[in-house]
């Protein structure tokens, strides 16, 4: 007799407890074997490790860590799919959370950054669209980020964070990631991948840091692309700074005054911050 495939496994288990997928919360449960595997891969070294996952859906990735030796932490907002997880996985040894991965746009919900604080931590997880990129940034943000981020996004989103200047996708959102890290798409995942299938492509995206974030880079980042196609002087005054001080600013960084902000580089962008912090201690995410 054939084992059942993954996807006939979570339709069960859905079905089981009386639960479908919930467009709503953006539910696209992944149901390929050879996803999953790729996921896992990327993940890293599990056996001790510490992970938080954010919408573990039925458990497929959390089982798998788990069975490794990995301690785990996931955070679950549906109801039916927390007390599913509640009977199956925490038995297990799974730390698991009912509620919302975001406390806020700008900060992971309190047992996620408990959890971060402690020591060397790993996100995976296969996340829900909607919520996936302020996720990632208030993940590489925290005082400890993770050691290495693994998760699946959109396919788009995954290419506008590996972006470069010049490109079309280029914006805040990657320069905030790529001044802490690395960011790489290791896999491309149509979507047959998941069920139901989502109507775009996803991927499986990796980051592992380089260097802290600067308190205060991401909001003054998001600030200052608001005028992405302005000239440094003008996007810098139009963000609150005065021209001579913009100006004297870009100059002690070695920057053309007549480059547009868009042009900029995160390292660049990061060097520049510094010089506008020191102008305006004020500056707070």
């Amino acid at each position: 007799m054939s084992t059942p495939s993954l996807k006939a496994r979570i339709s069960a288990a859905l079905a089981g407890d009386g639960l479908t997928p919930l467009h709503r919360l953006g539910q696209n449960f992944m149901v390929d074997e050879a996803a999953v595997a790729a996921l896992v891969a990327a993940a890293g070294p599990l056996p001790g490790g510490r992970f938080i996952e954010v919408g573990p859906g039925t458990g497929v990735l959390t089982e798998r860590l788990l069975a490794a030796g990995a301690t785990v932490l996931a955070v679950e907002l549906d109801q039916g799919l927390h007390a599913l997880l509640q009977r199956t996985l925490v038995p297990l040894g799974l730390q698991l959370i009912h509620g919302d991965a975001l406390a806020t746009k700008n900060r992971l919900h309190p047992a996620i950054e408990a959890f971060a604080a402690v020591g060397p931590w790993r996100l995976a997880a296969n996340l829900p669209y909607d919520v996936a990129l302020p996720v990632i940034l208030n993940a590489v943000a925290l005082p400890i980020p993770p050691e290495r981020l693994v998760v699946t996004i959109q396919k788009e989103a995954a290419q506008r964070l590996v972006s470069q200047p010049g490109d079309a996708a280029w914006g805040a959102t990657a320069a905030v990631l790529q001044a802490a890290g690395e960011p790489k798409i290791v896999r491309q995942l149509p979507p047959g991948c998941f069920f139901p299938p989502p109507r775009v492509d996803s991927a499986i995206l990796t980051w592992s840091p380089q260097r802290p974030l600067p308190p205060g880079f991401g909001r003054w980042c998001r600030d200052v692309f608001a005028y992405r196609r302005k000239v440094l002087p003008g996007a810098l005054r139009d963000a609150g700074m005065a021209r001579d001080r913009a100006e004297a600013a870009c100059v002690a960084g070695g920057l053309d005054l007549t480059r547009r902000l868009e042009t900029l580089s995160s390292s660049e962008l990061v060097a520049l911050f510094a010089l506008v912090r020191a102008d305006q201690p004020a500056a707070h995410d």
